[in-house]
């Protein structure tokens, strides 16, 4: 699994302990990203570092600046193992 793979799957972890199923439900509208139900279990179609923004993205949408802090924060250790310009502007 990699780093982004990571990301998100930690991502909707946490949104999911602040708002349930919800955070399951959020992340599947997001195109490009594919999230097994079952077993939470992230793969990505398309340019990682886009869906991944998308992700938070959505989240912002509807729970605004607060749920971009918990994205950052569930996210940091994974990303912080790639170049500047590869971590998605919303989590920067």
């Amino acid at each position: 699994m990699d780093v982004y793979e990571q990301a998100a799957e930690k991502i909707i972890e946490e949104q999911a302990n602040i708002i349930g199923p919800l955070a399951l439900e959020q992340a599947q509208k997001v195109s490009g990203l594919q999230v097994d139900k079952s077993s939470h279990r992230v793969s990505f179609n398309g340019d990682k570092t886009t869906i991944l923004d998308h992700l938070v993205g959505q989240y912002k949408d509807i729970f605004g600046q607060t749920s971009v802090e918990v994205c950052k924060e569930a996210a940091r250790s994974f990303l912080a193992k790639l170049p500047s310009q590869e971590v998605p502007s919303l989590l920067r």
